[in-house]
């Protein structure tokens, strides 16, 4: 089975999809993994405002998901570039990257390979619109601006980096901006997507509820 998980930046989808594959013994497709990897390339090629040139390294891009007793780890060849692709500054430079055509259309077939496994949870933007159309749950994970920001803000204190709240908000937003109305793939929620709202769920209730409506996909297909 293929569940997609889509929503904005920041809205914690990443985290509650890994702790809950892990939970239900699936695989995990971190899509946003894939597109910092070619922005952390970029970004060390001095070429991340030429989409030409981003859509070669996506074209390119030998990318491999590890598991390991830490969580999944991320590689660009032979290198670990697990903590690399998380920071704050690769973070900006996936804000640029991520609308380019030419990266989109070159790692819709990368996603597609990776994504079709025994049962696995891909998430993303444009998972359940374009990458997989015909997944057999689609959800759609948000909350509201300033949630994410304080999630956003409480990631950055654990690495030791600290940023002005009101700063953090302003640039989800803008964020959230460039994804909905971007012309390649924009952030949508489809017609079919079950909506599941945050904001107001710790990280312990926003697993369960992913579990949960999973689980009942299951339930269902099981007795179809």
């Amino acid at each position: 089975m293929i569940i997609a998980v889509d929503g904005p930046s920041g809205a914690g989808k990443s985290t509650v999809c890994r702790e809950s594959a892990k939970r239900l013994n699936w695989s995990l497709l971190d899509t946003g993994a894939i597109y910092r990897c070619v922005a952390l390339i970029a970004m060390e090629k001095g070429v991340a405002d030429n989409p030409v040139e981003c859509g070669k390294i996506a074209q390119n891009l030998d990318i491999r998901f590890v598991a390991s007793k830490s969580g999944q780890k991320v590689f660009i060849g032979d290198r670990d570039v697990s903590t690399e692709i998380r920071t704050f500054e690769t973070t900006q430079c996936v804000n640029r990257i991520a609308p380019m055509a030419e990266v989109r259309r070159e790692l819709l077939g990368i996603q597609r390979r990776l994504g079709h496994a025994a049962n696995v949870i891909v998430e993303g933007r444009d998972i359940g619109s374009v990458v997989f159309p015909d997944a057999d749950l689609k959800v759609y994970y948000t909350a509201t601006a300033e949630a994410r920001a304080m999630r956003r803000m409480k990631e950055f204190e654990a690495k030791g980096e600290k940023f002005n709240f009101d700063e953090v908000v302003r640039q989800i937003k803008e964020r959230d901006e460039t994804e909905f109305t971007r012309k390649e793939s924009p952030l949508i929620q489809c017609e079919d997507a079950i909506v599941l709202d945050t904001s107001n769920l710790d990280f312990e209730q926003s697993c369960q509820a992913l579990i949960d409506l999973i689980q009942k996909k299951v339930l269902e297909s099981s007795h179809a």
